[in-house]
């Protein structure tokens, strides 16, 4: 298959998509063309089914996630892969002082809870910035400046989680 991820799921080449939609049209799709219903079906036709099945899924869990999405639209906009990763003195300097708040909390529950909502409003609102930079403005250049942040509050997020779940199951 030649299409781009969207297209396949014949959606709009944009941030903002109907996740709702998309799983409909994954399951439709996939209910065509999974290996399953091709059992009995020459080699040639259990390879093509096995090809196309994996392109959808691929397609599927780039769509689903929105930091994969946006990732991808970037790509595909600049036709080229992803390298400028600086980014600005400033929230460098908020990572920095983020990682230090949390080694500072990771003991206190509370703590993190409240920091994991701070984190997360972050992330909304960076998400909504990213959708502005790729669906209205399509400036690819500030999206991917966007992105760089979005991943370090994701990954941040993540260790945040971990400490939870590690105070909660002692």
């Amino acid at each position: 298959m030649t299409q781009n991820y969207f297209e396949i799921f014949n959606f709009p080449v944009r941030f903002n998509i109907d996740l709702n939609k998309l799983q409909k049209s994954y399951r439709i799709i996939q209910s065509k063309i999974h290996p399953d219903k091709f059992v009995s079906a020459s080699e040639i036709e259990k390879k093509q089914s096995l090809m196309k099945s994996t392109e959808i899924n691929d397609a599927y869990q780039t769509l689903k996630n929105p930091i994969k999405r946006a990732n991808y639209l970037i790509k595909i906009n600049l036709q080229s892969e992803i390298k400028d990763t600086n980014l600005a003195p400033e929230f460098l300097l908020q990572q920095m002082e983020w990682e230090e708040h949390l080694e500072s909390i990771e003991e206190n529950k509370k703590e993190l809870k409240q920091f994991e909502l701070l984190i997360k409003n972050e992330y909304q609102e960076n998400l909504f910035n990213l959708e502005n930079e790729c669906d209205k403005n399509k400036d690819w250049d500030k999206a991917m400046k966007i992105l760089n942040k979005i991943q370090f509050i994701d990954r941040l997020n993540s260790k945040i989680n971990k400490q939870i779940n590690l105070i909660e199951t002692r």
